[in-house]
């Protein structure tokens, strides 16, 4: 794609359309009407929309080229033009815009000094400062404070920068409700901070009196947006492709920018590769990755492009250093000079410049001032519109870091301080643990710490303290626990002698129960061999004594034969009963023993 092609794009991408670019802004003829019919009746207009609607892009391309074509008849044509950003040091940027519209001499010394000087004098000092300046007779100004919202994040920093605030807010008020000098004050504002206002005394009032609250683009107007630039430029555009863009802005209508930039990368899409007669068409929009990844695509692949590991990671500092997210998680632009972002980001102006360039080069427009704008310390960068955070998935992933980097940040300053006036205590773990772990992965600096109140080298000192305080505990405890790591290892030395000496003593029990079992064994053995012996003996001697009474039976029922008496078993049994009267059972005599049988022979003999 050629040089000729990418200055012929006519689609801006996401900054805002510029005054000289108003042959190229359409869809808007109805709101620069209304916007200069109010300007008319109020010479202070706010003009109030969501981020993305076009705030800027209506006033610098569509209502400036009308205040300067005539349009506004009763005021006239003649208009000087002042265009800032309140930033952290508004009335600094009101002087350098009033220089920069050219009421004053470039060469003459410490203008910018002086006109500070003047404008910080009291309420009147705009309408001061412009009596000492080459504004012309029946000549008007108007001075444009784009995103106006600045004024309220930088009224919340240091005590110094809220009386600046203060003073600049009453500049405004004052110039824009007196009658003698024709001063004229548009201010744009995202809405979501117009309740901010009411921090300012008579700001709320003014803006309620002047508001103008950028109206949706209705489906014909956003289609004169989309053909109109494409047919200026020498173009042509499907009806496919326009009526999918007409669709994928839906009621979504604060992604201007973000079709914008759709749009810029499709037609230089189209420009590298068309045939002769060929419009923009859907191949080419799709290959950008459409309304939801066209941005993010676009994007990383410039970071992705960068020489270096080292020019990436200066990437991520940079655009760190450019967003913020507040409390509200709402994402604010942070506007930085140049020189100041090389501090932030310890990085010199080559390397660091070399990144700025490849993100606000001609068809990319990430970045601002534009290409064109040579890179000096106090050059402003910025990026060119809140929708990159919105859409940029990897700066959403960087804001939400650098957000989390601030909290962290704070929390140390605001405990560095109490301590130094002994009402707190030094870092402990958890805390300690994070706070290290932060300052080693984002390596913060002096610089990156005045974005967050400041008190860098206390808040440091104070973590290295800390750092020194849980080292010697962390000794301590780690002695401690040598020395219980000792005992035990005693106590545990202890407790095996003594488990083997255990083991020892039960293994001699347990062998002297083995032998005590084994000798009780033999004992019940030798017992019941005893025993069997005795009942044996018993029974041998009864069958003896059995023997000899039936032997003595034998011999004196012999002798009863040899003696020629007689005897029946009747004999014997009266002679029993006769005996028993002489011996009782009682006296031992046993009936069966041989005791008995001589009683009985001796009776019976003597009965015979």
């Amino acid at each position: 794609m050629s040089t000729e092609t990418e200055l012929n794009n006519p689609f801006p991408g996401l900054r805002p359309f510029q005054t000289e670019e108003d042959y190229l802004f359409f869809g808007r003829d109805d709101q620069i009407a209304d916007l200069l019919r109010r300007l008319d009746r109020n010479r202070l207009v706010a003009v109030v929309g969501t981020s993305g609607s076009g705030k800027s892009s209506l006033v610098r391309a569509g209502l400036l080229p009308a205040l300067l074509g005539g349009s506004m008849t009763q005021a006239g044509s003649a208009w000087e033009v002042a265009v800032m950003r309140p930033g952290g040091n508004p009335m600094q940027h009101l002087a350098q815009s009033l220089c920069d519209a050219g009421l004053y001499d470039e060469g003459v010394e410490d203008m910018l000094f002086h006109l500070r000087a003047t404008l910080s004098r009291s309420r009147r000092g705009l309408m001061e400062a412009l009596r000492q300046s080459h504004l012309g007779p029946k000549t008007n100004l108007l001075l444009v404070v784009d995103q106006f919202e600045e004024i309220f994040r930088f009224n919340k920093s240091n005590t110094a920068q809220q009386d600046e605030s203060i003073d600049f807010v009453n500049l405004l008020l004052e110039a824009a409700s007196q009658s003698e000098l024709p001063i004229y004050v548009v201010l744009t504002m995202r809405s979501d901070f117009l309740g901010e206002c009411s921090a300012f005394l008579g700001l709320a009032e003014a803006v309620n009196n002047g508001e103008f609250l950028i109206p949706r683009l209705s489906r014909d107007q956003m289609q004169e947006a989309i053909q109109g630039p494409v047919r200026v430029s020498g173009g042509e555009i499907s009806g496919r492709l326009l009526q999918r863009l007409l669709n994928d802005v839906g009621d979504d209508q604060d992604q201007l920018p973000v079709l914008q930039h759709a749009l810029m990368r499709t037609w230089a899409l189209w420009a590298g590769d068309h045939q002769e007669t060929e419009p923009l068409d859907l191949r080419h929009y799709d290959k950008t990755g459409g309304m939801q990844q066209a941005l993010s695509h676009h994007a990383d692949e410039v970071f992705d492009q960068l020489p270096s590991d080292r020019h990436r990671a200066l990437a991520e500092k940079l655009f760190k250093a450019l967003t913020e997210r507040g409390e509200d998680n709402r994402g604010v632009r942070r506007p930085s000079q140049f020189q100041k972002l090389c501090a932030t980001a310890g990085a010199g102006a080559e390397e660091l410049g070399t990144v700025i360039e490849a993100f606000r080069k001609p068809g990319v427009t990430f970045l601002m001032p534009p290409a064109a704008v040579k890179l000096d310390p106090e050059t402003v960068v910025d990026i060119s519109h809140e929708s990159l955070m919105r859409v940029w998935r990897q700066l959403d992933v960087w804001a939400e870091e650098e957000a989390q980097s601030a909290r962290i940040y704070r929390r140390l300053a605001d405990t560095a301080k109490l301590h130094a006036e002994n009402k707190a205590g030094l870092y402990h773990d958890p805390d300690l643990q994070i706070a290290l772990s932060w300052r080693d992965d984002s390596e913060p600096n002096e610089v990156w710490a005045e974005q967050y109140g400041g008190g860098f080298t206390e808040s440091m000192v104070f973590l290295d303290k800390s750092r020194e305080l849980a080292g010697h505990e962390e000794k301590e405890r780690e002695a401690a626990r040598q020395r219980e790591l000792t005992r035990a290892r005693e106590l545990a030395e202890a407790q095996r002698l003594r488990a083997e000496e255990q083991e020892r003593s039960a293994r001699r029990f347990r062998m002297g129960m083995i032998v005590g079992a084994a000798v009780a064994a033999l004992a019940v053995i030798a017992s019941l061999i005893a025993l069997d012996a005795t009942r044996k003996a018993q029974k041998n001697e009864q069958l003896a004594q059995d023997a000899e009474a039936e032997l003595q039976e034998e011999l004196y029922v012999a002798d009863m034969h040899r003696a020629g008496k007689a005897y029946d078993d009747n004999s014997f049994q009266q002679l029993d009963e006769l005996l028993l009267k002489h011996y009782p059972r009682d006296g031992g005599l046993d009936l069966r023993g041989p005791e008995w049988h001589f009683w009985r022979y001796a009776a019976f003999t003597e009965k015979a």
